[in-house]
């Protein structure tokens, strides 16, 4: 817009700090001389889920009547977004699809946890907890019909006692999908051959977030929960090309957890669950025990960038409104738009970053 001596100008979100404004009028032109700065804003919305919670219904169907309780989340390539719901004993995964107000089942039946979508293929990974290899992928060329694997391990391999691994990543620079067990050993999984190699062997305790970061290829990011031993409510990290030297805890050492953002040697998380990276290197986890959505910066800052530390409730809007109860899933689309499964809400919750 104008005024006649000023203009008025949207300018769209674009990757780094600031923007150069230019504006062209047939073949006149003209560069504003100075930084144009972003204000960065963030905004919650529901897009799915009527927070119906009696924990035995469900409803697939338009957006806003579902009735759903999303546990993970994952989006592939296409920005198909997928949750894993939870009714009773029954798991489900559910595709999320925006423009034609609809939610549905892709895969019914189908016990997993948190998800991995290949940035390459699209082919969704789920880890189960059936067996101690199974696991099952989802192909996009086949309509998402999932498929029952199982890993294939070196001969002679000691093996973990039992199945229990919560959460999946694909590396976009070696192609493997990662996984990490309870007991404490993070393997790479040939997506072709299912031929896996342990990389290295943690203490034990749950890991429900598994992250690469684009700015530090081949650093695995973990979030560990609150049965983590010495690792507990923290965020680790691993070289997964030299992980004999490199696993290491980057956040605080209060294992008991807490809230404190700043940097990210300092900052505390509580029951920290699924944590992704996008294209610009910022980290958002789901600090599930703090109601709250984090954000850590490419610079290694952590930010609160939505809820109430502390305080349950399910509201919509800016950063001085937004309420979560106990979110445990993220992902994140090509635009940046985050994705939340909201889990206690029984809804999933976009973020709009302005």
């Amino acid at each position: 817009g104008s005024t006649g001596t000023r203009m008025y100008v949207l300018a769209p979100r674009l990757p780094g700090d600031t923007c150069d404004i230019s504006v062209v009028v047939g073949k006149d032109s003209l560069v504003y001389p100075d930084y144009f700065r972003y204000k960065t804003s963030v905004t919650v919305s529901t897009i799915a889920g009527n927070g119906n919670l009696d924990g035995k219904s469900f409803k697939e169907g338009s957006l806003g009547e579902a009735i759903i309780q999303p546990r993970y989340l994952c989006v592939d390539k296409d920005d198909n977004v997928f949750a894993v719901n939870r009714v009773e004993n029954a798991y489900h995964v559910l595709r999320v699809d925006e423009e034609a107000d609809e939610l549905s089942i892709v895969a019914k039946d189908v016990i997993g946890n948190a998800p991995a979508a290949d940035p390459e293929t699209g082919i969704i990974s789920l880890p189960t907890e059936t067996t101690i290899g199974s696991f099952y992928t989802m192909d996009p060329r086949e309509f998402w019909a999932p498929r029952f694997r199982n890993m294939k391990w070196p001969e002679g391999a000691q093996l973990p006692a039992n199945g229990w691994k919560h959460s999946m990543v694909v590396n976009p620079t070696d192609g493997y999908i990662y996984t990490r067990y309870y007991y404490g050993e993070i393997v790479k999984i040939n997506p072709k051959s299912y031929e896996l190699e342990v990389v290295y062997k943690t203490d034990q305790g749950d890991s429900f977030g598994l992250t690469f970061n684009p700015l530090r290829p081949n650093i695995l990011y973990i979030a560990m929960w609150s049965n983590g031993g010495n690792y507990a409510n923290s965020i680790c990290t691993i070289d997964v090309t030299d992980p004999a030297n490199t696993f290491k805890r980057v956040s605080s050492s209060l294992v008991t957890g807490g809230h404190r953002d700043g940097e990210l040697g300092i900052a505390q998380f509580r029951q920290p669950s699924q944590i992704f990276c996008d294209a610009e290197g910022n980290m958002y986890v789901a600090d599930a025990g703090n109601h709250c959505i984090r954000r850590i910066t490419p610079d290694g800052i952590v930010e609160t960038a939505l809820g109430m530390p502390g305080t349950s409730g399910w509201k919509d809007g800016s950063k001085e409104e937004a309420l979560f109860n106990f979110p445990t899933g993220i992902g994140i689309s090509s635009d940046g738009s985050v994705y939340v499964a909201d889990f206690n809400n029984g809804r999933i919750r976009k973020l709009s970053i302005n």
